[in-house]
Formats: structure tokens, sequence, C-alpha cells
């Protein structure tokens, strides 16, 4: 029997890099059946996404075109690697997460339901926040266009 100590923290990093790399191919495969119409995209191939797909698109333009895609819910990371593997240079979480957000608020497409990304048009019976409605100041309790409209 070996006395040898394992190095948990060098296992871990080993797979969490495998795991991106696997999430990658996973998002790439599913783009190469969507558009060669494989029973396994549920679209029918009707909406072909390829590995340039994205290029030139902003990312909530290619994050909506992938959500109208693959017709379901994605997470963060399912969207960045499904942008990334669609020709868009990779994005940090913080990121994509941040332009997500920003875009719920001010457009109001693309919607955050418990943790995963969507379209707003898939819940017509949920009541989203207003758009483009700024948060309220806490000292004055106005919004920023209350502000500019009292001058």
């Amino acid at each position: 029997m070996s006395t040898e100590q394992i190095n948990y923290a060098a296992v871990l990093a080993d797979l969490e890099a495998r795991k991106s790399q696997i999430e990658a191919a996973i998002a790439a495969i599913k783009m190469i059946a969507s558009q060669n119409g494989s029973p396994m995209s549920g679209g029918g191939g009707s909406s072909a996404v390829g590995p340039s797909a994205f290029l030139g698109m902003s990312i909530p333009d290619a994050a909506k075109k992938h959500l109208t895609t693959v017709k379901e819910k994605q997470s963060t990371q399912e969207i960045i690697d499904a942008l990334t593997a669609g020709g868009l240079p990779p994005s940090k979480y913080t990121t994509v997460y941040n332009i997500l957000t920003r875009r719920q608020r001010q457009v109001g497409d693309i919607v955050n339901m418990k943790g995963d990304w969507g379209l707003a048009e898939w819940y017509p019976n949920h009541r989203f926040p207003a758009k483009g409605v700024k948060d309220k100041d806490a000292a004055t309790g106005e919004s920023e266009e209350e502000k500019a409209a009292s001058f």
C-alpha cells in the first residue's frame, strides 16, 4: 500500500479545467446537432447555429439568439460556453452576468429565473420589474428620472 499523500488541490484544479473543456465541447456538439437537424437538438434543425454564428454580435444579442435556438433556460456558464463556441472571444463570468442583468433591467427580453437565463416571452404570466426603471435613491426615495424632472 502506498503512503503517498494525495494533493487534492491539484486534483480539483485538474477536474475544474476538464469541466470547462467538457462544457464547451457539449455546447459545441449541441450547436452542431442543431445545425444538422439532429433529433437531439429538439428544434428540428430549423434554427442552425454554427461555430461562427455569433461573430460580430454583442453579448446580449448573441445570448438572445442562443436562447432562442436552444429553447430552454441556460446558466451563465452555459451561455458563456455557447458564445465562445459560436465565435465570440471568451468572457469572464461576472462580465457576462452583469451584461445580462443590465439587459434584463433596460430591455427586458432576457430574464433571470432562479439563476438561469431565459426569454421573457417564455413566461407570459410572470411579472418582471418595469423596463428602464432606475433604482431609487435611498436618501430621497426618488429615481434619477424623478430628480431630473423636478428641475
